[in-house]
């Protein structure tokens, strides 16, 4: 497989990073990657690229960034992290795993009227709620203005989005919804609210509703873990169920639910999947728990 040439040695250093960058895509995607967009996202901390992929006949549209690790050298990254992607032929379809999980806050809330999403990213959970959930009435709240312009020109949303911090925005709202969907992360991976931010989250959940909180970088990111349990130990002193879903290896995110409603926890999972899967068509909606483990505690590998 052809490579991307290397850059001119006279090339302006922007130029030889967007380069350099351009490669990465194309390693991890192939040649066949069409580049959409390659910029800078200042609120969200980095990078951000969007790149169209075609796998057969699937044709996705894949946002992501560019993540270092931890112990690299100054200018070198990890790869293209895929923050969301969307099906360009059923937009409405949630393709990453992760994305699948989230929404399983709408089948343990006891009636998803109203939803929260902290953190719009591709937009996918809202075309999803869009498409399966029209009657659910949702308050999007992202804290980079070009994320938003970004999922407007590139990944379909068309409804009003609060720019704000959801730290910020918890702290002030007065509202309260039956689902809230935290995917507060950035460039660097999760962000780690303080246990008070958390305590504001719950406030704002309705009776019988349900918080889903993703982790992508907990193998990597030392504060996921007592971020979360910090979430769990306020949850169950409130007396609500709290607990982690993730594939089994731990090779994926982690998924953290807080229910609300009585009934609703590990043991209604499969029930509340297949009524939500039956009364709004969701598609592969048995599906989304193969292969997963669903513990009480956060859970490590080994």
């Amino acid at each position: 497989m052809p490579s991307s040439p290397p850059p001119s040695p006279d090339a302006t250093p922007d130029r030889r990073e967007g380069d350099r960058r351009r490669r990465l895509i194309h390693e991890a995607y192939g040649t066949g990657a069409r580049i959409r967009l390659l910029g800078d996202a200042p609120g969200f901390g980095g990078n951000v690229v969007v790149v169209d992929l075609d796998d057969g006949p699937q044709h996705c549209r894949l946002l992501g960034t560019f993540r270092a690790a931890s112990d690299s050298p100054p200018g070198t990254d990890r790869g293209v992290i895929a923050l969301s992607v969307m099906d360009l032929i059923s937009p409405s379809r949630l393709v990453l795993h992760y994305e699948q999980l989230m929404s399983l806050a709408l089948a343990l809330c006891a009636r998803p009227a109203t939803a929260l999403l902290l953190g719009v990213g591709g937009a996918a959970m809202w075309r999803f709620l869009r498409a399966h959930l029209p009657a659910c009435t949702t308050t999007l709240v992202e804290k980079d203005a070009t994320i938003e312009v970004i999922a407007r020109r590139w990944f379909y949303l068309d409804q009003p989005v609060v720019i704000d911090s959801g730290e910020h925005f918890l702290a002030g709202t007065t509202g309260h919804f039956d689902a809230i969907l935290a995917d507060l992360n950035d460039a660097h991976g999760s962000l780690l609210p303080a246990p008070e931010v958390w305590a504001h989250c719950l406030d704002a959940l309705a009776p019988g509703g349900c918080l889903a909180t993703n982790w992508p970088d907990h193998a990597t990111n030392g504060g996921v873990r007592p971020s979360a349990e910090a979430q769990a130990a306020l949850a169950r002193a409130r007396g609500h169920d709290c607990f982690f879903i993730a594939r089994r290896g731990l090779a994926d995110n982690i998924v953290q639910y807080v229910c609300a409603a009585e009934g609703r926890g590990p043991a209604a999972l499969a029930g509340a999947l297949g009524r939500l899967a039956t009364e709004h068509g969701l598609p592969d909606g048995d599906r989304i728990l193969e292969d997963c483990i669903v513990s009480p505690a956060f859970p490590v590998a080994g």
